[in-house]
């Protein structure tokens, strides 16, 4: 499958479920560790429930690693690469990552220079790296390379075999960058992986990471982890401070992260999110004129006729994501924590009816 980024439509009323994992509510072990820290308490990360939040990110990732909350992955993205960068260098990307492609002019604002190549499945390989260092190091008019950025999983809904990401960040590291890693879906691809999250992260080089919550089931938390000395220390108090992510409050987002990764409830919700996608992949898979790919994690790329998504669109909120070199038009769906088998029977349904409607 070829794409290109996606275009967006839907009927009034359609039902945006499989649109995005953004669309789940909240967990509700997420609401009650809310609510149980909704006493009085210092401000600005001088709370208990903040320390605790330190102490599990070193126990997590590994023995001087630590971070500090923020409020979305876009400013987790924007602190951590300032945090890698300057002005007059270059963070590498592949053309579909997310801090690319949807994070708007907050790259540019932030004076971040991204430095986008083709990608493969949603991966940056080695080889655009190296292709990067070899036009740009010690090119005056160029932007200096100084670190590279990856999203785990990528926008195309892959998934970077541990092989794969240590051997690009051996590269990066050979050359002395920095590697940062969009993780808005780390769970996911760690469950995928069978790995914990230091297994997914540390252990195979990432210095730093975005570690995202809210997709897999919080109601808004994300966190910047410093997992290696390749980052200045000290340096992410006045990011976070002067990109607007510091919350005076700091407790409700640290209580959402405690929750979700001080117990296992991130790998039982991105286990959930990725066996719907799987189960949503096979039903696919039996409809004629459906080509899926199966699914690293929790989500699901099918193209199908353009009879068949016009059908889907009237019943939910659907993003194209491109489509093939027949020119069938590519659909993404993305599964969450709550997506149940009944309610993927349900779009499964919508699209059999549609599919012996127009059967030759």
């Amino acid at each position: 499958m070829t794409t290109t980024l996606a275009r967006r439509f839907h009927a009034p009323g359609a039902d945006p479920h499989f649109a995005s994992d953004n669309i789940a509510g909240a967990h509700p072990e997420i609401l009650a560790a809310i609510t149980a820290v909704n006493d009085d308490a210092a401000a600005y990360g001088a709370d208990a429930t903040t320390e605790a939040f330190a102490e599990m990110i070193d126990d997590i990732f590994g023995t001087g690693a630590y971070g500090f909350p923020v409020f979305n992955g876009t400013g987790a993205n924007i602190v951590s690469l300032q945090a890698v960068s300057h002005p007059h260098s270059s963070v590498v990307c592949a053309d579909t990552a997310h801090v690319y492609t949807s994070e708007s002019s907050a790259p540019v604002r932030a004076g971040l220079t991204l430095k986008p190549q083709p990608h493969h499945r949603g991966k940056l390989l080695p080889a655009d790296v190296v292709r990067v260092l070899a036009s740009d190091v010690g090119n005056p008019q160029a932007t200096q390379p100084r670190a590279v950025s990856i999203s785990q999983v990528t926008e195309m809904g892959t998934v970077y075999a541990p092989e794969e990401l240590t051997e690009l960040c051996n590269v990066a590291h050979e050359a002395g960058l920095a590697v940062h890693m969009d993780g808005a879906r780390l769970s996911q691809a760690a469950a995928a992986l069978g790995l914990d999250l230091h297994g997914a992260t540390t252990a195979l080089g990432v210095d730093i990471l975005s570690l995202g919550a809210t997709k897999n089931g919080a109601m808004g938390a994300e966190a910047v982890i410093v997992l290696s000395n390749r980052v200045p220390q000290n340096v992410l108090a006045p990011i976070i401070k002067y990109t607007t992510q510091l919350a005076s409050k700091t407790r409700f987002l640290s209580a959402q992260l405690n929750a979700m990764f001080g117990t296992s409830l991130w790998h039982r919700n991105a286990s959930a999110a990725n066996s719907a996608a799987a189960y949503l992949a096979e039903g696919l898979a039996e409809l004629p004129g459906i080509e899926v790919q199966t699914p690293d994690a929790n989500t699901v790329l099918a193209a199908m006729p353009q009879a068949l998504v016009n059908t889907l669109r009237e019943h939910y909120v659907v993003h194209l994501w491109g489509s093939t070199d027949a020119g069938l038009p590519i659909v993404r769906l993305v599964c969450s924590w709550a997506t149940t088998t009944a309610k993927v029977d349900e779009l499964l349904q919508v699209l059999r009816g549609s599919t012996r409607s127009i059967a030759p």
